[in-house]
């Protein structure tokens, strides 16, 4: 009888062991995505402001972009590695649009683009595409600072008001609106003009509603510091937007928080997530992942000759190389072009927690094994 009763005890050891908290759940990520406010965002604009020769002297610039701008976009493509993923993306006739006519149309498309000289013989045509990719661009940024929100809420567990969700969407739009005025007015923030000033004060407005929002939240806990991360949150990308806003120069530097937090959620997704032994793509992943130095010495290498194509394609050197070079050059080139757009475009499907696909498989991954909060949204 007493060995009976020992048994089940015993048992729930190894289920306590596995239900450990989820990746968002922990302190780590949470300190790096707002630590890098402290240590990227403030020192790079200061730095920017105060001294931007020196800022090109040391390359600072250039090596930032390289280690957290470029490798963020290139480690989008390791989605496409993971066989679960790549059957999923060809489950229906909708998915393979998305996630593979889309993007081959988009790379095709810059290509031919380039190749063609539609800016030379179209330039009025150009400047507008050029505008949107901008907008697309500001869109992305906000969209994500969006998503990540609605992590940090999940990982708070507290309930929010049901408005409090399209306050924030409104809110960052309004931000994406503002940084895309301060670009179109010669890039410094002008408040004298009509549209700055109503669509600052829509963006006033939804702030208001969203701290609202979470002052009704902070009445009801009893623990209220697990309001701290996603306030915080909320904040210092709030203020990383104002410097875009601001000055467009410093649009690259606001971007820091962004590029360290999509590298930070990245992490369960490209080392955490199952694998197939039987699948071609995720044996090779196995062994590109079994080391991260490795790894992540591959993506900066990547993003080093991605770089290093794309300066040239869109720098003042492409002039005298579309004289000197042939058409199959300016394609090899222009195909970086379309790695930016692809980005914009594919990041705001593969975070969809509203997908049961992505609930399914990324809500234990970042939650842990109870079941993930709905009010997880797309990250771009």
């Amino acid at each position: 009888m007493s060995t009976v009763a020992v048994a089940p005890l015993s048992r729930p050891q190894p289920a306590a062991a596995r239900s450990e908290p989820g990746y968002f759940q922990r302190q780590l990520p949470v300190a790096l995505i707002l630590g890098s406010f402290v240590f990227l965002t403030l020192p790079l604009a200061a730095l920017a402001i105060a001294n931007p020769v020196l800022m090109d002297r040391w390359h600072i610039g250039l090596f930032y972009i390289v280690v957290f701008g470029t490798t963020h976009f290139v480690l989008t493509l390791t989605i496409y590695l993971q066989s679960s993923n790549l059957r999923y993306f060809s489950s229906t006739w909708r998915n393979r649009a998305l996630y593979f006519l889309i993007p081959l149309t988009i790379f095709v498309f810059f290509d031919l683009y380039r190749a063609l000289q539609i800016a030379v013989i179209l330039p009025v045509f150009d400047t507008i595409f050029r505008l949107g990719i901008r907008f697309f661009d500001f869109q992305h940024f906000g969209r994500q600072n969006y998503g990540v929100l609605q992590l940090f809420k999940g990982r708070a567990k507290c309930p929010f008001p049901a408005w409090v969700k399209k306050a924030e969407s409104c809110y960052f739009f309004g931000l994406t609106a503002l940084l895309m005025l301060t670009f179109l007015y010669g890039g410094r923030f002008d408040g004298t003009r009509l549209p700055t000033v109503l669509v600052l004060a829509y963006a006033a407005c939804a702030l208001l509603a969203v701290l609202a929002g979470f002052f009704v939240s902070w009445r009801q806990l009893n623990d209220r510091s697990v309001l701290l991360a996603p306030l915080g949150y909320l904040l210092l990308q709030s203020v990383s937007a104002a410097l875009g806003i601001y000055s467009s120069s410093l649009y690259l530097f606001c971007l820091a928080m962004h590029y360290v937090e999509y590298h930070v959620v990245m992490i369960p997704r490209c080392f955490n997530t199952p694998l197939s032994a039987q699948s071609r793509t995720d044996r090779l992943f196995r062994r590109l992942r079994q080391n991260k130095v490795i790894f992540y010495l591959l993506l900066l290498l990547l993003a080093g000759v991605v770089t290093s194509l794309t300066w040239m394609a869109m720098g003042s050197m492409i002039a005298a190389m579309e004289q000197s070079r042939g058409q199959s050059y300016l394609v090899l080139i222009a195909i970086f072009d379309g790695l930016f757009v692809f980005h914009y475009f594919i990041e705001a499907f593969i975070w969809k927690f509203s997908d049961p696909y992505y609930r399914q498989t990324l809500g234990p991954l970042y939650f842990g094994q109870g079941r993930p909060k709905p009010a997880q949204a797309a990250l771009a």
